[in-house]
């Protein structure tokens, strides 16, 4: 790989062996800084140590992977790095001294907070549950003043120490504790690099102030403009702030936008302008002049769709791909996957588009999340790993997936003696529990899955859990599922799985052919699913940071959406409306569209960006073009 080429501020920061904060506009090259700067030490510096967090594992990945790249760095070298996000760096804390068991997915924990609820009678929502639990842990203060909260708190503790687990929150907090205490110590560092600091939030902060104790150089990169995560109590501007007063750093911009043309660049920088706790930047476009984003007002909500088709019409015309398209996907046209996005604040906005985009047979992928992190494949992942670890916590999950009900559910646990797995374990003889087609259904399938496991090669035990998982849920999803006289869902809670049902067979079929553990399986799994065909992204405005595309639509930009306030909303809460906005308007590299609506508020967005005046009507409504321009 030939060498990084830096500009002047981009070098500044490299080469800088103090402590430093890097505010990095979108766009400017922070990921290219930052293997610049792992290089730079590895390569100058005679026995360095690199500790370097990022936002999330995926991210970890591809740092490492492009580190790795890299020409002249060795293996010896590449040992002096530890990269990953803060759960896993702790995590790896926690396992040097003996102090972790198991680790609770999203859904176990979620599972255990279920339990917790119904234990104590709280009326809470699952997500309000997850929110509360975590405040608690995080801040001993509001766990006091709020006895609910706290006695909500207690209860998860306790059925997480009857199964176990730790939760992804435990392993910071509990590595935080011990540090404290001095039982464990920190990562051993001499550099300490910090991505997309602007979204951690104080247990994270603490958790690193315990490794700058051990005074190594760091360095923050983030960009308070684009700290959209409040929500989650990420720490933002003033974190950034922290992390300056804690450590002396000076502070470096980079302020060249290297993606976006100059009218896009111009618009949002107007929007974030009106921002007033931040680090000011005059970012300025690279690509030198391009046209202002384009405003389209639409006559109602159903013309968006059609409107929204047309414009990828003529943009594919202009990119059409070279690569035939896949025969069982017999869509009129493509695009690749880097080339257009439609945004939306949130993602009941995109339900009605992918209607319309599956009658135009326009290819899509829903992103944000990914197949795997759905609902769906989260129950079907942690039924897997119940029959690899025989225990029963996965069965429950199943079960209740499958609307069997928590008092059901606590019931047949006591029966088992604490675990669904005795019911599936010929030798503990229990008889097969009545009363649920579900549960008979699941029993006799799982004794079929002990025979396996128990009679046949590997290879044959694991397939035959596979399969049956599958079908078990696709007979479940089935019943549950009603259909109108086409044949599409139309109620039952299996309304929402049923899209997932055709990749989960195809899914089956890629674990069943792959070797290795489950956690293998499932990564090439991954892989196959995320194989770049051509098509159109569908997305939120949170879910598309870090990403970029030639052309970006954003829908449904009006008051009351854009921005999704209230009249009790704060200052604070605006000012975030705004960041996230500015982060979907800076995702495009080409065109910037923004879709509106006649008879709804006026965005105060499109005001403050200096948008509203380019506003053109749709030919749908050209009747009220005079109206609307005034």
């Amino acid at each position: 790989m030939a060498a990084i080429s830096l500009n002047e501020a981009q070098r500044t920061a490299v080469e800088t062996d103090a402590p430093l904060l890097c505010c990095a506009c979108p766009g400017s090259g922070k990921t290219r800084v930052l293997i610049a700067k792992v290089r730079h030490i590895l390569t100058t510096h005679p026995d360095p140590y690199i500790i370097m967090t990022t936002f999330s594992r995926d991210a970890a990945e591809e740092m490492l992977e492009r580190i790795r790249q890299e020409k002249g760095l060795g293996k010896d070298q590449l040992a002096r790095l530890t990269i990953g996000n803060f759960h896993s760096l702790a995590l790896r804390q926690l396992k040097a001294a003996n102090e972790v068991g198991k680790i609770l997915s999203d859904i176990e924990a979620r599972h255990l907070i279920a339990r917790a609820l119904h234990d104590t009678g709280l009326k809470f929502s699952l997500d309000e549950a997850d929110g509360l639990i975590a405040r608690c842990k995080a801040d001993r203060a509001f766990a006091a003043a709020n006895p609910k909260a706290e006695r909500l708190m207690d209860a998860y503790r306790g059925h997480q120490e009857a199964n176990g687990g730790y939760d992804f929150t435990d392993l910071l907090l509990r590595a935080n504790e011990l540090m404290d205490k001095g039982l464990i110590q920190p990562l051993r560092a001499t550099h300490v690099l910090a991505d997309e600091f602007q979204d951690i939030d104080q247990m994270q902060f603490d958790w690193l102030l315990h490794h700058l104790a051990q005074q190594p150089v760091a360095t923050a990169v983030g960009d308070d403009d684009q700290s959209i995560y409040g929500f989650r109590r990420s720490l933002g501007y003033r974190g950034m702030m922290d992390f300056v007063a804690a450590t002396g750093a000076n502070i470096i911009t980079l302020d060249t936008n290297y993606r976006s043309t100059a009218g896009i660049v111009s618009a949002a920088g107007k929007l974030i302008a009106y921002n007033a706790d931040r680090v000011a930047k005059k970012v300025s476009a690279a690509r030198g002049d391009g046209a202002l984003p384009s405003v389209i007002v639409l006559a109602d909500k159903e013309d968006q769709g059609l409107r929204i088709v047309h414009q990828l019409d003529a943009i594919c015309a202009r990119n059409r791909v070279p690569e035939p398209l896949p025969a069982q996907e017999p869509y009129r046209f493509g695009v690749n996957s880097g080339q257009v996005a439609v945004l939306a604040r949130t993602n009941a906005q995109l339900h009605a588009l992918e209607t319309t985009f599956r009658n135009a047979r326009v290819p899509y992928l829903r992103s944000g999340r990914s197949f795997w992190d759905a609902q769906l494949l989260q129950v079907y992942l942690a039924m897997l790993e119940a029959v690899e670890r025989q225990d029963g916590m996965g069965l429950e999950i199943g079960l209740r997936w499958a609307g069997v009900s928590e008092v059901a559910l606590r019931r047949l646990v006591d029966a088992a003696d604490g675990t669904l797995w005795r019911y599936l374990d010929p030798a503990a003889g229990l008889p097969i529990p009545g009363g649920s087609p579900e549960v008979e259904s699941l029993v006799r399938l799982g004794r079929g899955w002990v025979t396996k496991l128990t009679t046949s090669p590997p290879a044959q035990a694991a397939i035959g859990p596979i399969y049956g998982v599958a079908g078990w849920m696709s007979r479940v999803m089935t019943k549950s599922c009603a259909e109108d006289e086409e044949g599409h869902p139309i109620q039952g809670k299996g309304r929402r799985d049923i899209r997932d049902l055709d990749r989960l067979e195809a899914a089956r079929d890629t674990l069943a052919d792959a070797h290795g553990s489950l956690a293998t399986r499932i990564r090439r799994a991954r892989e196959r699913d995320n194989q770049d065909i051509p098509r159109v992204i569908l997305s939120t405005f949170h879910a598309s940071k870090g990403l970029e595309w030639d052309h970006v639509i954003l829908i449904d930009v009006y008051g009351g959406v854009v921005p999704k306030i209230t009249e009790f909303s704060s200052d604070e809460e605006l000012a975030e409306e705004r960041r996230v906005f500015y982060v979907a308007m800076t995702r495009a590299r080409d065109s910037l569209t923004l879709y509106t609506r006649r008879r709804q508020p006026l965005s105060d967005f499109l005001l403050e960006a200096e948008l509203a005046t380019a506003a053109t009507v749709s030919p749908a409504d050209t009747d009220h073009q005079e109206e609307m321009c005034a």
